[in-house]
């Protein structure tokens, strides 16, 4: 009785499979890169600006956790107040409300990273998603 047989090497096939996940990883940290750095450009133009300082101290962060691709905006300033307790002033502006009322820079106002980001959220998600896709 005469047999035929198939052999298939998966060494090779896993290695290149495995290069293909990193390439989809790095690829994702390259479209969420771009939204986040979008989103920061858009929160800045809207955060308020009397001093400045609440801008100059904006910034993004993207980070890797196993097969989880996350961006971060933030906007970090601490003050002190009148009594002398410490607070976070971006936290401050960000949540004013309807307290809002004269701003110092017209088009400034509070939410100013919540409103861009609920406003774009789905084109970031097409960002992101198309640099995964050239990454394939």
């Amino acid at each position: 009785m005469a047999r035929d047989s198939v052999t298939f090497e998966f060494n090779s096939f896993i290695t290149r499979l495995n290069r293909s996940v990193e390439s989809v990883l790095q690829s994702a940290v390259t479209g969420v890169h771009d939204a986040t750095d979008d989103l920061l450009a858009l929160s800045r133009e809207e955060a308020p600006l009397q001093e400045g300082t609440l801008r100059a101290t904006a910034g993004t962060e993207v980070t890797v956790e196993g097969d989880e691709v996350v961006g971060e905006v933030y906007y970090s300033v601490v003050d002190q107040s009148e009594s002398g307790e410490r607070f976070n002033y971006a936290i401050y502006q960000h949540e004013l409300g309807e307290n809002y009322k004269r701003p110092t820079t017209p088009g400034t106002r509070p939410k100013f990273l919540e409103r861009p980001l609920k406003a774009n959220s789905q084109r970031y998600n097409e960002m992101i998603a198309d640099a995964v896709r050239k990454g394939l």
